[in-house]
């Protein structure tokens, strides 16, 4: 039985078939990635966050060779994905730059960008309304912007954003020290904002159909996934790290500042720090050795790969439902799927799965 499309407002403004997306994640998605994501019949971000210019436009260049290689068929004429930017990077590279390097996107006709973590995004937004109004006739660019809090989610909706990400605590990678669970956070915006208020996504710790299907029957229009996706042979994640995540159980994971510090990769705003596995890394910081020293450590062992323990493996808390490194696809195989609302279908085709069962309850 071939799985039916899930039809809702995210799915509708994307013209994709499900609501899961792959989130992006700097020097983790590739353009296999995103593409396998997209074939798969969700949606893949490129993540733009410290490449160059060129680096970005040939991110983009073979993300579309693969789609176009795949014959992959779209409604619509912007090419659909999506490009995901930091704002603090933005704001830091100052203004000819930074349009610039949105250019990088916007000339292609990517479908959308992702705003995330920055203090000027109504100069960003403004920018790219006003490269869609010298383009009549073709679809607007989609604005994602990541929100940790209510007063965020708030502004975005002022801002005119077409699609809000709530990112729980519970989220791998950066994020807000402060953030609420993603359930809290995704039931407050629904509660708070306007009925006319843009698709709300859902992002953090997700590891299965259930948990998907969930945010969905909440009211939610999508989830984004991560470390699902770093699990997969397309990311960029080395195999010492994807067998990191493999053997992580449910606890294995701490919010912390100590990986950026020891990477000195500290441009984040204020309360920004990150999930990832527990390592000797973040137990050498909370102990108080020397940030001189825990740089050269993290250094050398950037040019050997060889120690995990001072390496930062990003991931969200549910990495410990999650058991192998399986293919980036989010498409069901009609083989696997049942007519029955069970639990008996294989991830990813289980968390298709369970958003069509999801959708047809609240029908």
């Amino acid at each position: 039985m071939i799985l039916p499309r899930v039809t809702n407002a995210l799915t509708r403004l994307l013209d994709i078939e499900i609501p899961v997306i792959c989130a992006p994640m700097a020097k983790v998605t590739s353009p296999k990635l995103v593409a396998e994501a997209t074939l798969g019949g969700g949606y893949g971000f490129l993540a733009a966050g410290y490449l160059t210019t060129q680096a970005l436009k040939e991110e983009i260049a073979s993300t579309k060779s693969l789609l176009t290689a795949a014959s992959y068929k779209h409604d619509g004429v912007k090419l659909p994905i999506g490009i995901a930017y930091f704002g603090w990077e933005l704001d830091k590279n100052g203004d000819r730059q930074a349009r610039e390097k949105l250019d990088a996107a916007l000339d292609s006709d990517v479908q959308s960008i992702w705003l995330s973590f920055g203090d000027s995004f109504d100069k960003w937004v403004e920018y790219i309304r006003s490269k869609d109004q010298k383009r009549p006739g073709t679809p607007k660019t989609k604005i994602f912007i990541l929100v940790n809090n209510l007063g965020e989610a708030r502004a975005a909706y002022h801002l005119g954003a077409d699609v809000i990400v709530a990112q729980g605590n519970e989220a791998g990678g950066h994020g807000s020290s402060t953030a609420p669970p993603v359930i809290s956070l995704v039931s407050a915006i629904l509660r708070v904002l306007p009925e006319n208020q843009p698709p709300v996504v859902a992002a953090g710790g997700f590891s299965t159909g259930a948990q998907a299907a969930a945010m969905l029957t909440l009211g939610a229009s999508a989830v984004a996934l991560g470390t699902r996706f770093i699990l997969t042979p397309e990311s960029r994640y080395s195999t010492a790290q994807k067998a990191a995540l493999v053997a992580a159980e449910g606890t294995a994971t701490k919010r912390s500042v100590a990986w950026d510090r020891a990477r000195n990769t500290v441009d984040w705003p204020a309360g920004i720090d990150g999930r990832g596995v527990y390592n000797q890394l973040v137990k050498d910081f909370e102990s108080g050795v020397d940030i001189s020293h825990l740089r050269e450590k993290v250094a050398a062992n950037v040019q050997t790969g060889g120690d995990i323990e001072y390496q930062v493996t990003w991931s969200g808390t549910g990495v410990g439902e999650m058991s192998e490194v399986k293919g980036a696809k989010v498409r069901g195989n009609e083989h696997h799927a049942s007519s029955s609302c069970s639990s008996h279908v294989h991830f990813p085709n289980f968390i298709r799965h369970r958003i069509s069962c999801a959708t047809s309850a609240l029908k």
